[in-house]
């Protein structure tokens, strides 16, 4: 955790408070709101940033984009968020709730990445086979998150208050879903075993469980806010059985390929493509050593980490 408590140490000094709760963990550093876009500017910059996936991946997302397979605008009755549905044999479709913010195009480029996954294993697999199992959907997710994000950095990088905000969108994303994912996963595992060795699981345990975690993975530099109920009680994961650690193992995984895809390592592009097309056709553990990561070796931790320890270094030099 020691990463995760550099960053919230970091930003407590750059906010100049003396107690940071974590109701202050949301507050933007770079000031304001930058890189607003319209549905159409976010559609643009999801395909500049893409470009590096070439012409195939390009073609589809065009495909995409201009025949109606995306639902953007909020709506009465419309789940919220984000979300993604493939049909076999046919084109997959997404809902979206468009704000303007640059967080909105991340979430375009997040479900256009479930979209051309189940658009190339479509192509490639038959029915049965095509579906990719949640342990390997989040990577080609996270993915084009990942790509984004080093697009924008790359090409704001002589301007230090986008930078930050970039910055802080990534390091949020990172801890949001690597560090509290997993706090989700380590919460469920020690619920289930002490259900298991006898104890009741009353919600005065849970929230005491739940509580300890919290400041265990946030750190000394944030004060505990809230009642602890609503740290668990609010969290439908929790009722999918150890459903929630996969978007943690999803976006390790996921920063490991698109960092040798941005950096243009040899086989990293053709490795990730033949990853899109397989869907569910192998075990997921097989499909992601395919594409050159052994999720049975920590090597792919070690490598999502250092891509995060990198991140805040970039973020500290721009707040001296």
């Amino acid at each position: 955790m020691s990463l995760s408590h550099r960053w919230y140490a970091m930003k407590k000094k750059s906010l100049g408070l003396d107690t940071m709760y974590k109701y202050d963990i949301n507050v933007p550093l770079a000031g304001e709101d930058f890189l607003k876009t319209n549905f159409e500017d976010g559609k643009k910059m999801t395909l500049d940033a893409l470009n590096i996936l070439g012409s195939e991946y390009i073609d589809g997302l065009k495909k995409e984009f201009d025949n109606r397979w995306i639902d953007a605008a909020e709506n009465k009755g419309k789940r919220s968020g984000g979300y993604q549905i493939s049909v076999y044999d046919a084109n997959p479709f997404i809902l979206l709730n468009w704000t303007d913010k640059l967080y909105s195009t991340y979430v375009l480029a997040h479900e256009s990445g479930h979209a051309m996954h189940s658009y190339f294993s479509s192509q490639n697999q038959p029915s049965q086979y095509a579906d990719a199992p949640i342990f390997l959907a989040e990577v080609a997710s996270t993915f084009n998150e990942n790509i984004l994000t080093d697009y924008l950095l790359e090409k704001y990088s002589d301007n230090k208050q986008i930078s930050i905000f970039i910055l802080e969108q990534y390091i949020t994303g990172f801890i949001g879903t690597i560090y509290r994912q997993t706090q989700f996963a380590e919460f469920e595992h020690q619920a289930y075993t002490a259900e298991q060795n006898g104890t009741t699981l009353t919600a005065d345990f849970l929230d005491k469980l739940s509580g300890d975690l919290v400041n265990k993975y946030y750190g000394p530099a944030i004060k505990e806010t809230g009642t602890r109920t609503q740290s668990w009680a609010y969290v439908p994961h929790f009722y999918m059985n150890y459903y929630v650690y996969q978007y943690a193992t999803s976006w390790a995984v996921s920063t490991a390929l698109s960092n040798r895809v941005w950096n243009r390592e040899d086989g990293a592009l053709d490795n990730y493509f033949n990853f899109l097309k397989a869907g569910g056709s192998d075990y997921p553990v097989n499909t992601l050593k395919k594409a050159g990561v052994d999720v049975t070796d920590d090597e792919y931790l070690k490598q999502a980490f250092a891509v995060f320890e990198k991140r805040l270094d970039q973020m500290e030099d721009l707040l001296k």
